[in-house]
């Protein structure tokens, strides 16, 4: 059953990620180039195959317009597996998912451990970096 509802949610994905809209990074130091070349905020999301609440998280930031609107004008989008990408020590990943937010210049704003059902909390964090950024 669980094999099953990892297919139908990794399905949804696929589907959802061409018609999403938005630009996503899988490489760390590219990732890095362009958020300083656009002065923006990174929004990595850190996760590992075969996690159901990573494929989860993701097909809901698909899904929820808001947030996806908000971070493709507002971050550059990033999302790395845990085990097989490279990306610098400093990110601590013990579990995923895993999202950190992160300036232009690799200074660590928050991050948000685990899945959270309400995609509100994460527009909240969105707004967390926002006016971090302003000060």
């Amino acid at each position: 059953m669980q094999k099953l509802l990892l297919i139908l949610i990794l399905i949804n994905l696929s589907f959802a990620n061409k018609d999403s809209n938005l630009t996503i990074f899988n490489s760390y130091t590219k990732a890095i180039d362009i958020a300083k070349e656009q002065k923006k905020p990174i929004f990595i999301l850190f996760s590992k195959k075969n996690c159901q609440w990573c494929s989860r998280l993701k097909a809901d930031i698909y899904k929820n317009n808001e947030l996806k609107k908000r971070l493709q004008k507002e971050f550059v989008i990033l999302f790395l597996d845990k085990n097989s990408d490279k990306y610098p020590s400093i990110y601590k990943i013990d579990a995923v998912p895993n999202i950190f937010l992160v300036s232009e210049d690799e200074k660590i704003y928050t991050n948000i451990i685990g899945y959270h059902k309400n995609m509100r909390d994460y527009i909240k964090w969105l707004n967390y970096v926002k006016i971090e950024r302003e000060e």
